[in-house]
Order: C-alpha cells, then structure tokens, then sequence
C-alpha cells in the first residue's frame, strides 16, 4: 500500500450559500466555519481546498493543525528582498533543510526528555 502525507488548507463555504434553506450536514463534526477532514470525507458542497507549499506543521491528534502557533509557511519577509528566481530557489532549500533538521531535533529532543521523565516499568 503507498501513502503520502498531504497538507490542504480546508475552507467552509456554507455562509456563502446561495440557497439559504440547506441544511447544515449532518456529519459536520464542529460546527458551521470549523472545517476538518469530515469535510473532504463526505465531499461537502460546501468546502474548498488549496495545498500549502513550504508549509512546516504540527498535526494534532486527527491530523489537523490548531491554532496560528502550530504552522508556519514560506513567505512574506522570508522571501528574497528583491525578486530573483534563483535566489528564491536558493532560499526555498535552505528552508527545507531547516525544516528537515528542526524534524529530527524534536525527535531526539522528545527521547531524551521521554527517557528521563517516564520511569521504566
């Protein structure tokens, strides 16, 4: 079996009806405006997708990513001064390679610290 790991941003277009007598779908596991992956499961009609490139995340418990201080994308002042494809391109590397490394340090940051807060049973 292949799998892969998609980060979407998901939007929630039911305020935006045209038809103002839909109800809201049963399977609308937060509410109105709170998208999540039900959304995509059940091919709402009211949802809407994008990708997020250069997207470094944290995916809680359901695979989602919570609040404004769980992710963070390439762009704005990160972006070169002036633009430049091939710096961009330059740039654009050197932000993987953090991400990458910032990957592994969490790792090795979360054994240590598991190993010396658990006590072994």
């Amino acid at each position: 079996m292949a799998y892969r790991h998609v980060l979407l941003e998901v939007y929630c277009f039911y305020d935006n009806r045209d038809d103002k007598m839909d109800a809201v779908p049963k399977y609308c596991n937060y509410g109105v405006g709170k998208p999540g992956y039900h959304c995509v499961d059940n091919e709402c009609k009211f949802r809407s997708f994008t990708q997020c490139p250069h997207e470094f995340a944290y995916a809680g418990a359901f695979g989602e990513v919570k609040g404004e201080d769980s992710y963070i994308g390439f762009g704005g002042e990160m972006e070169p001064d002036r633009y430049d494809e091939l710096e961009r391109a330059k740039l654009l590397k050197l932000w993987e390679q953090i991400c990458k490394k910032k990957i592994d340090e969490a790792y090795d940051e979360y054994v240590l610290l598991k190993k010396s807060t658990c006590k072994e049973g």
